[in-house]
């Protein structure tokens, strides 16, 4: 999806003005939340920044450990553009510019004052003469009038501090007939490939996703080769990211294909990373309770749970192709190596759309770092001007989980209606208890397990709990499929219920002594299987109540958790899941 205001082809805009409909009709978002950590503020109204990149250092000696993030980065006053390369040496907490770089080139045309969709890439071994721990950047150089497109390469030896340029690696037209979106990775024998998006072959095909080889560490490379070649010429498949399972598994590739609904994003696989069966559309990466990406999608492998994890700028929904409330906030997981079904998670921040001048989220990136996934994505500073570039870490949806407020504040939770909060070590509702506010985490792939949390009923009536098992949420009280167990102030009562859009209890009993308002009381939920169990103890652990029962229906196998409130107003706090 290539969208450059004043360069933009009649296919491209279509595709713009079809994101704008689904814009003006998404259904009200999930609340905000945590909305990370600005790592670039625009400097200028004239500036315009997008589609970030982030490597972590692993062979840079005593920098290891240092971040490295670059972008897009043009000005819309046609004043040349360069790279702005930051680095952050307190993971992530702060930012300064380490370098940047420009375009080396002189003639017509030059210094551009286009330079889009930067790869950034460390040698993790000696590739040519070039040690381990040697940085290659590739961009997409595009003078002001659009004349052409080129994929040009700069090298650092000294861990990002000066760049040396390379030279051109692919040379394509105007637009209609440009190449795209490089993206560097090695392949099974260790070789350096450059994956691109490339209109040239047009009108045979709109778009193709092809590779070259370089084995001389990027000073030359091979001729072009097809991954993705659609039999529909209008399919235009773009914009790929690979990753591979593990050192010694296939390789697996995401892409949009914007001949379909909102550039819905594919993957496939490949046993080295350069064979793809290119005439192989691949599969729509969608979750058992109907969200799939639309747009500019990102992938990589998370090693300690052995699971694909998926980004993209858009969430919509499977029954109408329409924005979903994750929308702009949400990561695909498939623990199965893209061979099983997918679930989603929460991502770690939330991305702001609210200014129209920044296209938000536009290819987000994924940086797994043990047992955090770092997220980083163009989001709006304030209601309008361009884009600022912000990151933001939290779990991956793993068991067993454990979340203090206290030091995680909201990061990997999304809410659904009422006014969230972090209040000390507590996650406060203070408003909206009519919406049935609740907020979720984790992965709708979870299955059995124990949740446990801290309630307290803040406000003279109302009730609250957690949720199991919860999928397809949307703002409004029971508005998702799934499990609760709750207390209510005014009945006294510990209840099991299922909610499905409706609220069906199927146990309740009678707590000795009632529910008090301003009371801390532990809830404790399981679900193994359908049986389902709920434990009600005082603050200081003494047991108060017990209900069991089976789910007569059968009917949520799996699904996030979360905290819900109803009525009034509540605190939730040392949520744990096991």
């Amino acid at each position: 999806m290539k969208r450059r205001s004043a360069l933009l082809r009649p296919a491209v805009l279509a595709v713009v003005l079809a994101a704008l409909a689904a814009l003006v009709l998404r259904p009200a978002p999930a609340q905000a939340d945590d909305a990370g950590h600005l790592l670039y503020t625009p400097t200028s109204a004239t500036e315009a920044n997008a589609y970030a990149r982030v490597i972590r250092l692993e062979h840079a000696g005593a920098d290891n450990g240092r971040l490295l993030a670059t972008f897009e980065h043009w000005n819309t006053d046609g004043t040349p553009a360069r790279y702005v390369i930051r680095a952050s040496d307190d993971d992530g907490a702060t930012w300064s510019t380490l370098a940047t770089v420009g375009d080396p080139l002189t003639g017509p045309g030059h210094p551009v004052s286009q330079m889009w969709q930067p790869s950034l890439f460390e040698f993790p071994h000696q590739l040519g003469a070039y040690p381990a721990g040697t940085l290659l950047l590739v961009g997409n150089m595009v003078p002001a009038d659009g004349t052409y497109t080129q994929f040009y390469a700069w090298r650092s030896v000294d861990h990002g501090r000066t760049w040396q340029p390379v030279g051109g690696i692919q040379h394509g037209g105007t637009f209609g007939k440009g190449i795209w979106e490089p993206f560097l990775a090695l392949d099974a024998r260790g070789r350096l490939v450059a994956y691109f998006s490339d209109e040239r072959d047009a009108p045979a095909h709109s778009q193709m996703i092809v590779h070259v080889v370089s084995t001389d560490g990027g000073d030359t490379w091979g001729p072009v080769v097809r991954d993705v070649a659609s039999a529909v010429a209008a399919d235009r498949p773009g914009m790929p990211t690979v990753t591979r399972l593990g050192p010694h598994g296939d390789f697996v590739m995401s892409y949009e294909v914007c001949g379909r609904p909102n550039c819905e994003v594919r993957y496939k696989s490949s046993p080295d990373g350069d064979r793809w069966q290119p005439t192989d559309l691949g599969t729509l990466a969608a979750t058992g309770d109907g969200r799939y990406l639309g747009h500019s999608p990102y992938l990589t492998w998370d090693p300690s749970a052995h699971a694909l994890l998926l980004a993209g700028q858009r969430v919509y929904s499977t029954v109408g192709d329409r924005p979903t409330g994750e929308d702009y906030r949400a990561v695909l997981v498939n623990a199965d190596g893209g061979r099983g079904p997918w679930s989603w998670a929460p991502s770690p921040w939330t991305v702001s759309p609210a200014s129209s001048s920044c296209n938000a989220n536009y290819s987000p990136d994924l940086l797994v770092e043990g047992g955090s996934l770092r997220y980083t994505a163009p989001t709006s500073v304030g209601d309008s001007g361009p884009c600022g570039e912000a990151t933001g870490t939290a779990p991956i949806p793993a068991l067993p989980f454990h979340d203090r407020f206290a030091t995680a504040g909201q990061a990997g939770w999304i809410d659904y209606g009422g006014c969230w909060q972090v209040d000390g070590d507590a996650y406060a509702v203070t408003c909206g208890g009519d919406q049935g506010p609740k907020a979720l985490t984790g992965s709708t792939g979870w299955t059995d397990y124990t949740l446990a949390a801290d309630v307290r009923i803040t406000s003279a009536s109302g009730d609250a709990g957690v949720l199991a098992r919860a999928t397809d949420p949307a703002v409004g009280p029971d508005s998702h499929a799934g499990y609760t167990a709750f207390v209510d102030v005014g009945g006294g009562t510990l209840t099991v219920a299922r909610q499905q859009y409706a609220y069906e209890p199927l146990a309740t009993v009678a707590v000795p002594g009632g529910v008090h308002a301003g009371t801390w009381y532990r809830i404790s939920f399981t679900a193994k299987g359908f049986d389902l169990s709920a434990t009600l103890t005082s603050a200081d652990g003494a047991s108060l109540a017990h209900v069991s029962v089976t789910d007569p229906y059968r009917s949520f196998p799996s699904g996030l958790v979360g905290l819900r409130d109803h009525a009034g107003t509540a605190e939730f706090r040392d949520v744990t899941v096991s």
